[in-house]
């Protein structure tokens, strides 16, 4: 079925969910780490996006979760059914419900800070890894984790507190806030140096820390990854960093743009075409920032189902009413009219999770398996969350 088919069947606006592209992804992104590393684990990132079909069938390919919230670790071990064993607990400020359940469970929780250890450990922790805090690629310095010179002494008061260090991990940030202009900016994926720079500097915190009697099973290297079609230069690169570094244990890796990005698009429909007084041609949709909040910093791809004539640039704005609601500046597009369905492509990453509740209620999401597409979800609106009018 086509965008505009799904849409006339399911209503406008319109998540296309495909769980194909999906399972695809994430079999050829652990392919390439397995074919370079004896031992490798790949945790899907659920803060990523968090669509059911997308969880389920990371399960069923044996990928572990990485959770950043309560929520989403219930999602994993509630309604996905994974084994907490088999759950990364990351994030800087973690509840003590969350805790109490990574316990429980005995899922690997992260610790952001010194502080946290004592919590961690009080509510009955047992495995646990330190998150090492490097700069964001903007040269700031980052808030998660624990200064690479502090690592040290943060094993050492683990060990105080009756808990014993099996990992090390960090993370690459993609967005931050460029010095200059305080704007947000995404910069992803993040390259290969910068990625074996990050293996090279766990490898050696691994070694001084086996020094002082610590047994670090494990090195995560969380997420920044490009896509798994894309990712061959970067296996590389960790890899060497990591041998040369004298660390042997298991890989942990926690993808989420590489392996979600380009399996979701967004179908919606033009609600009018008018001409702005400068000779503008502005394309009035009924989907805006509210749904894909990512166009504010970085506008997606856009295409038209239909359509005639030769492609020339045109404002393409949303329903809010906020001058700022604009999808894109300056999208190529043919001439389009009232009724033609436009698809926002590769929106997979961030832009469902962060979605608002300004304006209309989210969209229906539809998912391709097995090549067919399905209903998973209904549209949400004030009548189906239970909100007065």
């Amino acid at each position: 079925m086509t965008a505009a088919e799904l849409v006339a069947e399911y209503g406008s606006p319109l998540w296309l969910a495909d769980v194909d592209r999906f399972r695809a992804n994430l079999r050829e992104f652990e392919s390439a780490w397995r074919s370079a590393w004896p031992d490798v684990r790949v945790a899907y990132s659920y803060k990523t996006n968090r669509t059911p079909a997308f969880l389920h069938s990371a399960e069923q390919e044996g990928a572990w979760a990485e959770v950043a919230s309560e929520a989403e670790f219930e999602l994993a071990t509630e309604r996905v059914e994974i084994d907490p064993a088999r759950v990364i607990v990351d994030g800087p400020a973690k509840p003590d419900a969350l805790l109490a359940r990574a316990a429980a469970g005995g899922a690997l929780v992260l610790v952001d800070s010194v502080a946290e250890l004592a919590r961690a450990a009080g509510l009955g922790v047992s495995r646990i890894g330190l998150r090492v805090g490097l700069d964001s690629f903007t040269g700031a310095q980052t808030r998660f984790g624990i200064a690479p010179d502090e690592v040290r002494a943060a094993a050492g008061a683990a060990v105080r507190c009756g808990l014993a260090v099996q990992a090390l991990s960090t993370h690459l940030v993609s967005t931050d806030f460029d010095p200059a202009s305080g704007r947000v900016v995404v910069s992803w994926p993040r390259p290969s140096a910068e990625h074996a720079r990050a293996a090279a500097i766990l490898a050696g915190l691994a070694t001084e820390l086996a020094r002082d009697g610590h047994e670090i099973a494990a090195l995560d290297l969380g997420g920044g990854f490009p896509h798994a079609a894309a990712i061959g230069e970067h296996v590389r690169d960790v890899c060497e960093a990591l041998w040369r570094g004298g660390f042997g244990g298991t890989l942990l890796l926690e993808p989420g743009r590489a392996i979600v990005a380009d399996a979701v698009d967004l179908a919606f429909t033009v609600v009018a075409v008018k001409t702005l007084r400068d000779g503008t041609r502005c394309v009035v949709c009924d989907a805006g920032t509210n749904f894909l909040p990512g166009a504010l910093t970085s506008p997606p791809p856009l295409r038209a189902v239909g359509g005639v004539g030769e492609r020339v640039p045109a404002l393409v704005s949303g329903p809010l009413c906020l001058n700022v609601d604009v999808l894109h500046p300056r999208a190529l597009l043919p001439q389009v009219t009232a009724g033609t369905v436009l698809v926002a492509e590769s929106v997979g990453a961030y832009q469902q999770v962060c979605a608002t509740g300004f304006g209309e209620g989210p969209p229906a999401i539809v998912v391709r398996e097995s090549g067919l597409w399905s209903l998973q979800d209904h549209a949400e609106s004030f009548q189906t969350t239970g909100h007065a009018a």
